[in-house]
């Protein structure tokens, strides 16, 4: 799937709007079919009739009905539903809410003490978080009854579920840490470290390097970095790849062989293996999970 950059121009004069979906399967905004897409909005969905599977960043999973994410601003992401709902005969029906944030209601927050969790909540919502429980139950109750609403009572509302999302226990991310940028992590040395990791994933990357750009000997560098990341600087550099591997398979039509290359494996055979150890699945497996039946017309 390719990246679509998009924007949900009727948000210019809205801090939030929300959309009731009554489809045959699910589609993605201004398109007759579901698109791997990206805006500025942020965006909260709640499943209410479906299944099939969605994809946040390279996070690839399955979903069905009472399923509620937030996404944070230019996260990509798509909803694929299962390859039943696009037969011909099909009676099923895909419901959802959907409800977009306009992104100039940040600045709201920026600085205010009162905010301050909203503020750190949408911060982490470049992660994908998932909501759940009793928590998912209001804020469907709070979407379904906001859609009629017109005012003040509709940012109230809004600030409401924002302040809901960010106190909730009842919450997950769905993307891991190693998406964040360094200097948000490691205000240190491990900076350097990790910005040359993430900028020669393609090519052999040695202890030595690392350790020298750090000023350390290897000894000391992998003491160091263990006790700082909390794992080694092999395991972390595999995680990165992996990582990497999987965006590449999510958002371009790039050859296994390609992807292998970009992500610093010269054999595709050890690619295939590691990859399959971190996700369970071939790279030819994770990429036909995400294919979509081809529609008519």
């Amino acid at each position: 799937m390719r990246l679509l950059k998009t924007e949900i121009t009727p948000l210019s004069n809205e801090l939030m709007r929300i959309d009731l979906r009554d489809q045959p399967f699910f589609w993605s905004p201004f398109h007759t079919q579901p698109t791997f897409h990206a805006h500025p909005e942020l965006e909260l969905t709640l499943i209410e009739e479906g299944f099939g599977k969605r994809v946040i960043g390279n996070k690839v999973e399955p979903f069905e009905a009472g399923d509620m994410v937030f996404v944070g601003s230019n996260v990509s992401h798509v909803w694929l539903s299962d390859p039943v709902f696009y037969k011909q005969d099909s009676a099923l029906k895909s419901k959802a809410i959907v409800a977009y944030f306009n992104p100039q209601f940040l600045q709201l927050f920026d600085g205010v003490k009162e905010f301050h969790d909203i503020h750190e909540m949408i911060q982490q919502s470049s992660r994908g978080i998932r909501i759940l429980g009793e928590t998912r139950n209001t804020i469907a109750k709070m979407l379904k009854e906001l859609s009629t609403k017109q005012g003040f009572e509709k940012v109230e509302g809004l600030l409401k579920i924002m302040n809901l999302i960010a106190t909730t226990t009842e919450r997950s991310y769905l993307i891991n840490d190693e998406t964040k940028q360094p200097d948000e992590l490691y205000p240190d040395r491990l900076i350097d470290v990790i910005k040359y990791t993430k900028d020669h994933l393609h090519e052999p990357i040695t202890l030595s390097q690392v350790a020298g750009i750090a000023c350390m000997t290897e000894q000391s560098f992998c003491r160091f970095f263990k006790k700082r990341i909390k794992k080694s600087f092999s395991q972390f550099l595999s995680e990165l790849r992996i990582g990497h591997a999987r965006e590449l398979l999510v958002q371009t039509d790039r050859s296994i062989k390609d992807i292998a290359g970009l992500c610093g494996y010269n054999s595709i055979s050890h690619f295939c293996r590691i990859f399959k150890e971190h996700t369970g699945k071939s790279p030819l497996q994770y990429k036909s999970g995400l294919s979509m039946p081809l529609l008519a017309g």
